[in-house]
């Protein structure tokens, strides 16, 4: 849909579809909560509202883990609204929904399941009348995608829900389950529809979420096995929030393969979207000008590389005046008795007798066994956590990662701080560093023209405005592509600082590119009051960033949520979109007294507190809360004057 000109400074908020709550909906937010979301967020004086990705996600709780890049999830459709559920259901959803409301936080797998029993309920008893639905069955025949995703999920249920890749058997799924899970697609994408429908009438825009990424065990990896590669894994390198690096554990693209068929998944699904969606953020922007590659043996992100990329070859070392059998030390290095009783002290012999092996032909020195190779195998060892720690520091001491061409190398992320690079003489040290640091400089380049290729599919593809999610190592390119093809580019304020200074000053406000969205936080990090209490934030200084005197408060009151929202909206971005959570914090009725029961997602981590946040109060109560609208209202207008 076309989201219109933005003349003036606009103000969204964010929120996970799942944590919006009223007094109609069963256990976890539904598509029309929007409805009256978007009637608060009018009544504030908002814009838009953004979500989180909404696809099916099976009993997958994280809504980046998509089983289907087109399908909806079927545990957002309202059953109250379902024809036939009240005949069929009668008040059992009401029931029920008084289960999970007593939760606190949002019993997904529970949620999940009691959904579609009870739509299998609606469907056996209804079957007929659906069979004979014409709207019903044109739908079905507009929809391509459709058949795959419905035989998929079929088949995975017969299967236990095991991976496709486990399923023993394969063979053609009972087609009244295939029709089950097309017809719930079709009640979701009405129920949706009739929502944006609403808020189109309210003027307000709504903005989703499209992943880079789809999950292995999806219908698309499993019925277009051409486009994707589940030889490795995509993830993150190291930055300063996690030393090892992400592994994301899904597949990464064959782009080639995309190529030529002129990127139609690609166009398909941002179209699909387009059904919905006045804008979309661009998940992991950066993985369209090249993606971090992790082998699948590797369980953490730390022996990745970047792909597209110019490679280190063996001959340029060679040239330089490194001998091959040092290159091949610096790849798959080996070591003497001090280093590995520096490294494991008084298990050293257990250690070396169990996991190592002599040299040949270099008496004292030891090699890693080449069955103990791999991250998975050493964190799996039956062995103290100390010892396997030890394995890792030793596994990762490189300069160089292999590829799967023997003279085809790529630099280890910290390849100037592995202690093997140090036993070389200076000589070649310097030698290795100049190659590394040329190979660098020709990066910029190959990245700027994938990106621009890639993303200009996207941008020129619909009428939705289109934002990137553009955070971690960033591309010197990156702005620039970005600004070429007028998508807006992300700035989270904590994160936005010179790193390049010393004391990594907070970039200033008047200096956010215009085309871009500002915000406090976001889904992975802490809220505004969370970030308080982190142990390693400087108060002092980022209150002194927002134009504060004196020592920064020690804890957060509405009155300092406010001066910090007030101050961020005066940035020169032309979107500013909040999460529900600092909004809420205006008013110190809605301050936690833990903040951290506000955090949707704490990433490298797996347990119930992640995606399950509810917003502490019913919608139809939110919009009775007159102090904080108020507060929310005024903010907004100083934004926009």
């Amino acid at each position: 849909m076309l989201y219109g000109d933005i003349t003036s400074n606009q103000v969204g908020v964010g929120i996970p579809l799942f944590s919006l709550r009223s007094k109609e909906s069963v256990g976890i937010g539904e598509f029309l909560d929007l409805v009256p979301f978007g009637q608060w967020a009018k009544k504030c004086g908002l814009d838009l509202i953004q979500l989180l990705p909404v696809n099916d996600t099976g009993e997958e709780s994280s809504p980046y883990s998509a089983r289907s890049a087109f399908a909806l999830n079927p545990v957002y459709i309202r059953l109250q609204e379902v024809e036939g559920a009240k005949e069929v259901l009668g008040d059992e959803p009401a029931k029920q929904n008084k289960i999970f409301a007593k939760q606190p936080r949002i019993p997904y797998i529970d949620v999940v399941r009691y959904k579609r029993s009870a739509l299998r309920k609606i469907f056996d008893e209804k079957k007929k009348d659906i069979l004979a639905d014409t709207h019903f069955n044109k739908w079905v025949e507009q929809n391509d995608w459709l058949r795959p995703y419905a035989v998929f999920c079929a088949l995975k249920a017969e299967n236990n829900e095991a991976s496709w890749k486990d399923w023993k058997k394969k063979d053609k799924p009972k087609e009244s389950d295939v029709l089950f899970q097309k017809w719930m697609q079709w009640v979701a994408e009405v129920q949706f529809l009739k929502a944006v429908d609403e808020l189109n009438k309210l003027d307000m825009r709504l903005k989703g979420d499209i992943p880079i990424l789809i999950n292995e065990d999806s219908a698309d990896v499993w019925h277009y096995p051409q486009f994707f590669c589940i030889e490795n894994r995509a993830g993150a390198p190291p930055d300063m929030f996690c030393y090892s690096g992400q592994n994301w554990a899904f597949p990464t693209y064959k782009w080639d393969n995309l190529e030529k068929e002129n990127f139609g998944w690609w166009r398909d699904r941002v179209n699909h979207a387009a059904r919905f969606y006045h804008a979309y953020r661009i998940d992991h922007v950066l993985g369209f000008f090249r993606i971090w590659v992790v082998p699948e043996q590797e369980y953490t992100g730390i022996l990745g590389n970047f792909v597209p990329a110019v490679p280190i070859y063996t001959d340029e070392l060679l040239q330089a005046g490194i001998p091959r059998e040092t290159v091949r030390y610096l790849t798959l290095p080996n070591f003497g008795e001090e280093r590995l009783k520096n490294a494991f002290g008084n298990w050293t012999e257990e250690v070396k007798q169990k996991y190592f092996e002599p040299l040949h032909g270099s008496p004292g020195r030891y090699i890693l066994r080449s069955e103990y190779r791999s991250e998975r195998v050493i964190i799996s060892l039956n062995e103290e956590q100390i010892i396997k720690d030890a394995l890792l520091n030793v596994y990762w001491d490189r300069v160089f990662t292999p590829s799967s061409t023997e003279d085809v190398l790529w630099p280890y992320w910290y390849w100037y701080n592995a202690p093997v690079l140090l036993t070389l003489p200076e000589h070649e040290i310097n030698a290795i560093k100049n190659v590394i640091k040329r190979n660098e400089v020709g990066q910029e380049d190959l990245w700027g023209k994938n990106g621009y290729k890639l993303l200009n599919v996207l941008a020129k593809e619909t009428d939705m405005l289109v934002c990137a999610e553009d955070l971690g190592a960033v591309p010197n390119c990156v702005p620039g592509v970005l600004q070429s093809l007028g998508i807006l580019a992300l700035r989270v304020e904590r994160w936005s600082r010179d790193w390049g200074q010393s004391d990594s000053p907070y970039i200033p406000l008047c200096e956010y590119p215009r085309l871009s969205v500002c915000t406090t936080s976001n889904h992975d990090s802490s809220t505004l009051l969370g970030l308080w209490d982190e142990h390693d934030f400087d108060k002092d200084f980022y209150w002194k960033h927002i134009g504060q005197s004196g020592k920064a408060p020690a804890v957060l009151s509405a009155e300092h949520v406010r001066l910090i929202i007030e101050n961020l909206f005066r940035a020169n971005s032309i979107l500013a979109i909040l999460p529900l959570q600092d909004f809420m914090a205006l008013s110190q009725k809605f301050i936690p007294q833990n903040p951290d029961d506000d955090r949707v997602n704490i990433p490298g981590t797996i347990g119930p507190q992640n995606w399950s946040w509810r917003m502490p109060c019913l919608l139809e109560e939110l919009l009775k809360e007159n102090e904080l609208n108020e507060s929310v209202a005024k903010l907004v207008e100083l934004r926009k004057t």
